[in-house]
């Protein structure tokens, strides 16, 4: 009989964490909060992923550094800066959900910031791209789309 409640306990315990486990998108139309997000974007920057620091075997939870080092549109920031992600995060960081090799990111990799004053006040919104050439393509047609309201190639 203990065994048993033991094993309920445990299944509750675990459903009851799974919502925080998962990211929810905020409510409403996806859509029109990216287009927002893109529309007010006011820099645009290549940037290396330096000094990343895995806390599982995964990659799943890990700290690295964003060293800004070429402005495309905008000012860049003067100065690297350090994020953390943690499994089920919600975040604009493409280039950690998109990698296609299902690795984590490694020190050298260029990314692209675009950032917008949500972002720039918390650091999980900035829009972070792989430097891939048809990636990027594809999202810089729906930034400019947003800044002439006009509606998202990709949804």
């Amino acid at each position: 009989m203990k065994t048993g409640a033991l094993i309920i306990a445990a299944m509750l315990a675990t459903l009851s964490a799974a919502p925080a486990l998962a990211c929810t998108p905020a409510p409403g139309d996806q859509v029109a909060a990216r287009t927002r997000d893109l529309r007010a974007v006011t820099s645009v920057y290549e940037a290396l992923v330096e000094n990343v620091v895995l806390h599982d075997q995964y990659g799943d939870n890990l700290d690295f550094t964003i060293k800004p080092t070429t402005a495309i549109w905008g000012p860049k920031p003067p100065e690297p800066f350090r994020l953390s992600f943690e499994a089920g995060a919600c975040t604009n960081w493409f280039f950690l959900m998109d990698d296609q090799s299902d690795s984590p990111p490694r020190n050298g990799l260029k990314v692209i910031v675009m950032a917008n004053p949500d972002g720039l006040a918390d650091h999980r919104w900035l829009y972070i791209l792989r430097a891939d050439a048809d990636y990027i393509d594809s999202f810089m047609s729906d930034w400019r789309a947003a800044r002439a309201d006009q509606p998202l190639s990709r949804h």
